[in-house]
C-alpha cells in the first residue's frame, strides 16, 4: 500500500514537472488577478465601490419589479461579448493567441474578486449570494470557453510552428482551429442564452431577500 502511495505521489510530481509553462502561467495569473481584485476593492473603499454592477441600489430596486425582455437582452449581450471572442479567434492563429487568452482570464478573475469583496463590504454574506447570483449560470460556460481557448491556442500554435511551410498540414491545422472555434462559439452562445433568459430569474429570486 505504501509503495502504491509513493508511486502515485511520484506520478503527480512528474506530471507537475512536465506541465507546460503556459498552464502554470494561466493558473498563476488567474489566482493573482482574483486576489488583486479583492485588494483593489478594499483600497478604493466601500463608498467608492458600493454602486458597482448588481450592487447598485437603484438597479436592485428597479430590477425587482422590471419585466426583462430576454430577446433584447440576448442581442445586447451578443454585441457586448462576442467581439472579444472573435478577436481571440483571430489572435489564436498568431503568437499573441495564448497571451490574449491569459489576459482575458485574468480580467475575469479580477472582476470576480473585485465584486465579491465589494458585495461582502456592502451586504455581508448576502452580498456574496448576490454577486454569485449575478454570475450564475452563464459564467460556467464563459470561463470554460476561455480556458479551452487557451488550450486550443497553444495546440494550434504548436502545430503551425512545427509544420513549417507544408501547405497541406497548415490547412489541416487551420481546419482544426476552425472546428475548435465553432464548438467554443456554440458553448459561448449557450452562456449568452442563459445570461439572457435564466440569470434574470435567478437574480429576481435572490433579490427577494434584500
Amino acid at each position: 500500500m505504501k509503495k502504491m502511495m509513493r508511486f502515485s505521489r511520484k506520478q503527480k510530481n512528474d506530471a507537475a514537472r512536465t506541465q507546460p509553462v503556459w498552464i502554470m502561467m494561466m493558473k498563476i495569473f488567474l489566482l493573482v488577478s482574483f486576489v488583486a481584485g479583492i485588494f483593489t476593492a478594499n483600497l478604493m473603499g466601500r463608498e467608492a465601490v458600493s454602486n458597482a454592477g448588481v450592487l447598485n441600489d437603484y438597479f436592485i430596486e428597479k430590477f425587482q419589479y422590471a419585466q426583462v425582455d430576454g430577446q433584447n437582452l440576448f442581442f445586447y449581450i451578443v454585441g457586448e461579448r462576442l467581439p472579444l471572442l472573435l478577436l481571440l479567434f483571430v489572435l489564436s492563429f498568431t503568437s499573441f493567441g495564448i497571451i490574449g487568452g491569459i489576459l482575458v482570464l485574468s480580467w475575469q478573475g479580477f472582476s470576480v474578486g473585485f465584486m465579491l469583496s465589494t458585495g461582502i463590504a456592502k451586504y455581508g454574506i448576502k452580498g456574496i449570494v448576490l454577486v454569485l447570483g449575478g454570475l450564475f449560470p452563464q459564467y460556467f460556460f464563459y470561463l470554460a470557453v476561455y480556458v479551452c481557448y487557451c488550450y486550443a491556442a497553444v495546440f494550434l500554435r504548436q502545430r503551425l510552428s512545427k509544420e513549417g511551410k507544408e501547405i497541406r498540414e497548415r490547412k489541416l491545422a487551420y481546419g482544426m482551429g476552425g472546428i475548435s472555434f465553432a464548438v467554443l462559439l456554440l458553448a459561448f452562445a449557450a452562456g449568452i442564452f442563459l445570461e439572457s433568459y435564466v440569470n434574470p430569474m435567478v437574480l429576481k429570486y435572490i433579490l427577494k431577500i434584500f
